[in-house]
C-alpha cells in the first residue's frame, strides 16, 4: 500500500510555489542570455512560435499557400529572425488556425509571443478555475510542468485545453456554448477525435449541431480569407507529415503516443501501428460506453480527455497541457467524495512528466509517457464506474 499522508493541500500548494520560483530563476537568465531574439541555444525565443508569426505574416499579405511549402516558410521565418541558421518548423495546421493568429505579425515578434502565451494562459486557467474553483488549484495548474513545456516552445497546449475541456464541460449547461468551442477545436482536429462519437453516445445532439456548422463556417471563412489555394496546400501536405511521423523527422521523442514511443524502441512502422491501434481502439470502446451509460459529465469528461491522448497518434509533449482536466476533475471529486488508493501519487507523477519524459525518451530511451498516460486513463475510468454503478437521470441536452 503506497503511503499517501503526504500528498496535502499545504504540501501541494507550497511545492507549487518553488516550481514557479524555480521556473522563474530559470527564465530570467534564459533571457538576459538571449539575444537578437535568440535564445542560448541558438533558436527563436518561444522555438515554435516563429511558426505561428511566419504563418500570420504570410497570411496578412495573402501569400497563406506558402507556408505549406517548406523551403519557403524557412524564408518566411529567417526573415522574421535572420541569426536563426538551424530553425525550421513546418506549418501543418489547417487555414482556420491562421484565422485565429491573424494578428500577430501586426505586433513586433516579442510582444505578439507574449500576448499570445497570456492570453490563453488565462483562458486555460479560467478552464481550470471553472472545474475546481481554488485558489490552490489554479496555482498548482499553473506550475504543471506541461505549462513550461508550453511556454518554452511558445506553443498553443493552452488555447487546446481550454476548447476542447470548455466545449466538453458545458455539454449540460451551455450545449450551443460547448458546441461552438468544440467546433472551433478543428483548428487541431486529430485532438477531437473521439469528440463526435462521444457525444453521439451521450445523445448531446444540440451540441454536435453546433460544432458542426461552426466547424463548417470556420473553414468557409478561411476558404474566403485565403483562398481555395490555402486548403489544397493543406491536404498536399498531410501525406508527407505522415512520411515524417513514420519516418522519425518529426521527433518520437518529444510525444507521448503508443505509436511513437514503439517507433523509438525499434519497433517497425508496421509492429508500431498496430500496437497504438490496439490501444487506441479498447479506448475509444470504453469512453463510448462510460458515455451511453451517462452519470457525471465532469468524470466523463476526464475520461475521453485522457483518452484522447492515448488514441491520437501525435502528441507533443506541449499537448500534454490537456492533461490539467482530467487531473484537476479527479482531485475535486477526490476532495468531495474521497480519494481512491494511490490516486493522490498518480497525479503527482503525471504533474512532473511533461518536464521529464521527453528527456528519458531522448537520452534513456524510456518513453514512459504512454505508460503514464494509461495509468491515468484507468484511475478515470475506475472512478467513472464507481460513481455510475447507479447511473444518474438526466435529459442530454
Amino acid at each position: 500500500m503506497i503511503r499517501e499522508g503526504w500528498i496535502t493541500a499545504g504540501r501541494v500548494t507550497g511545492y507549487s510555489r518553488l516550481a514557479l520560483a524555480i521556473y522563474a530563476m530559470l527564465a530570467i537568465p534564459w533571457g538576459l542570455l538571449s539575444h537578437d531574439f535568440l535564445d542560448p541555444t541558438g533558436k527563436p525565443l518561444g522555438a515554435d512560435f516563429i511558426n505561428f508569426y511566419a504563418a500570420s505574416d504570410l497570411a496578412l499579405h495573402g501569400r497563406l499557400p506558402e507556408a505549406y511549402d517548406i523551403a519557403r516558410m524557412e524564408a518566411a521565418e529567417q526573415a522574421i529572425v535572420p541569426a536563426a541558421v538551424e530553425q525550421v518548423v513546418p506549418w501543418q495546421y489547417p487555414p482556420t488556425f491562421a484565422l485565429l493568429i491573424l494578428p500577430l505579425a501586426l505586433l513586433p515578434y516579442s510582444v505578439a509571443f507574449v500576448l499570445f502565451m497570456a492570453a490563453t494562459a488565462a483562458l486555460y486557467l479560467w478552464l481550470i478555475h471553472a472545474i475546481l474553483p481554488d485558489r490552490r488549484a489554479v496555482l498548482a495548474a499553473l506550475a504543471f510542468t506541461a505549462v513550461l513545456v508550453n511556454g518554452l516552445g511558445g506553443q498553443n497546449g493552452f488555447l487546446s485545453a481550454a476548447l476542447l475541456g470548455g466545449g466538453l464541460i458545458l455539454l449540460e449547461t451551455q450545449p450551443i456554448a460547448a458546441g461552438v468551442l468544440l467546433g472551433l477545436l478543428t483548428y487541431k482536429p486529430h485532438l477531437g477525435l473521439l469528440v463526435p462519437f462521444v457525444l453521439a453516445a451521450g445523445g448531446y445532439w444540440r451540441a454536435i449541431a453546433a460544432a458542426a456548422i461552426t466547424a463548417a463556417l470556420f473553414a468557409l471563412l478561411a476558404w474566403l480569407a485565403f483562398g481555395a489555394e490555402s486548403w489544397q496546400a493543406f491536404w498536399h501536405l498531410i501525406p508527407t507529415m505522415g512520411d515524417y511521423l513514420r519516418a522519425g523527422v518529426l521527433p518520437w521523442d518529444k510525444m507521448a503516443s503508443v505509436f511513437a514511443a514503439a517507433r523509438l524502441l525499434g519497433a517497425s512502422v508496421l509492429v508500431a501501428t498496430l500496437l497504438h491501434a490496439l490501444v487506441a481502439l479498447v479506448v475509444a470502446a470504453l469512453c463510448l460506453l462510460a458515455w451511453r451509460r451517462g452519470g457525471s459529465i465532469e468524470l466523463r469528461v476526464a475520461l475521453v480527455v485522457s483518452g484522447t491522448a492515448l488514441v491520437v497518434p501525435v502528441l507533443y509533449d506541449y499537448d500534454l497541457v490537456v492533461l490539467a482536466i482530467p487531473m484537476a476533475i479527479l482531485a475535486a471529486d477526490g476532495i468531495r467524495a474521497g480519494w481512491m488508493p494511490g490516486l493522490r501519487t498518480l497525479l503527482v507523477i503525471v504533474w512532473l512528466m511533461p518536464m521529464i519524459g521527453s528527456s528519458l525518451a531522448r537520452y534513456a530511451h524510456l518513453p514512459l509517457m504512454p505508460l503514464v498516460l494509461l495509468a491515468l486513463f484507468w484511475a478515470c475510468w475506475r472512478r467513472q464506474r464507481l460513481t455510475s454503478a447507479a447511473p444518474l437521470s438526466r435529459t442530454p441536452a
